[in-house]
């Protein structure tokens, strides 16, 4: 097991195109966290009677929802059980996500105090209409100013968020956001492009016509620009939606796209193992009950090796290094390879390369992820 990540899905605001589990609502923050530190504990002591042993943990990830929404003592209380109940690395790797309006500078230093030592702030934007449309409720301002305080608390490792592909920008604005960015004391950047997931706010309003679609032509544009900027500031694109400066790759996020074991506390989160994976109920309530009375909260799929090889494609194209074929015929056989070597046959040169042992897709390909993707999955 490498890391550690723990779902906090509390929100202020539900941003309209957020999928991913949040509630509206911070009335049981306390008892939630309470939850986590008992599934902490109960996980760990489980673990050691099977295994006989501690693994390392090598990253810490808080994500959310809002992480930033917690009392530093809360935050602290989850930390330390994790100091507690596993096997911390020295150098770990411990990230908070927090949105600008929640960070000041006093908080900052809390959070460096307690043992965070990188933090990735959800800016979207630095235009506060834009802000205002995704549903956000920082500005423009506070953006800048979270950055700026946080490198002033102390952290050194600072990631930010941006959304492309929103049609109420235009490409010389969307330049000036990256000008922007890139001025400011950041040494990570996570840039995607918005898209439409269902039972989202941003759904809703497309299929009743209230809001354009998304303009897949805008999308690859502001792509193409994002990458050359980054380039141009020495911004490695190690991951389609993530760009980092050397030394600065994000460990935890590396961690799942090659397929590293880790572990996922508190509603909703998920946890690897190899061959199989598992998600607690994305339900605050059920999920705290089921704690609380040590019964189950969660489902598990074992993967089979079709399954397996699937994956390594899908997370594996995702990445700078991409596919290495020395590594699928050792993990999943010489069929697979050779699978792997007719299957690219379909695809266009041009939108991938093949040098040594390793596939890579283009820039020119990145717009045509899915399908390359697709056509390399072994049905």
């Amino acid at each position: 097991m490498s890391g550690i990540y723990i779902h906090i899905p509390f929100c202020k605001k539900k941003c309209i195109y957020c999928s991913f589990y949040s509630v509206v609502c911070t009335k049981e923050m306390g008892r939630y966290v309470e939850a986590v530190v008992q599934e902490l504990q109960k996980a760990e002591r489980k673990k050691e009677k099977k295994e006989g042993r501690k693994e390392i943990v090598e990253t810490v990830y808080f994500g959310g929802g809002t992480p930033s929404l917690l009392p530093i003592h809360d935050l602290e209380k989850i930390l330390n059980a994790i100091h507690d109940n596993f096997n911390v690395a020295d150098e770990v790797e411990c990230t908070i996500e927090g949105n600008p309006e929640q960070l000041s500078f006093d908080y900052l230093k809390d959070l460096k105090k307690i043992g965070f030592n990188r933090i990735s702030i959800g800016i979207q934007s630095f235009n506060d209409e834009i802000l205002h449309f995704l549903g956000r409720i920082h500005s423009g301002k506070d953006t800048v100013f979270a950055v700026e305080n946080a490198q002033k608390a102390g952290f050194e490792n600072i990631s930010i968020d941006l959304i492309y592909g929103i049609y109420l920008r235009s490409m010389p604005h969307w330049m000036q956001e990256l000008k922007t960015a890139f001025q400011l004391p950041i040494k990570h950047l996570s840039a995607y492009s918005l898209t439409v997931e269902e039972n989202t706010l941003l759904h809703k309003k497309i299929s009743q016509q209230k809001m354009q679609n998304i303009d897949e032509d805008q999308v690859v544009m502001e792509m193409n620009a994002l990458i050359e900027e980054a380039e141009k500031n020495d911004f490695e694109h190690y991951e389609v939606s993530n760009f980092a400066l050397k030394n600065y790759h994000s460990k935890h996020n590396s961690n799942y796209w090659n397929g590293t074991p880790y572990l996922g506390f508190g509603a909703s989160a998920h946890s690897f193992s190899g061959n199989t994976r598992s998600w607690n109920i994305a339900n605050v309530e059920k999920y705290k009950q089921a704690i609380e009375k040590n019964i189950p909260c969660f489902e598990v799929e074992y993967l089979n090796p079709v399954e397996q090889y699937n994956e390594y494609v899908l997370l594996r194209l995702r990445t700078k290094n991409g596919i290495d074929l020395k590594e699928v015929e050792d993990c999943f056989g010489k069929d697979k390879r050779d699978y792997l070597l007719h299957a690219i046959q379909k695809i266009n040169p041009q939108y991938y390369n093949y040098q040594s042992h390793y596939i890579t897709v283009t820039r020119i390909g990145l717009p045509l992820l899915d399908f390359i993707t697709e056509t390399l999955l072994f049905d």
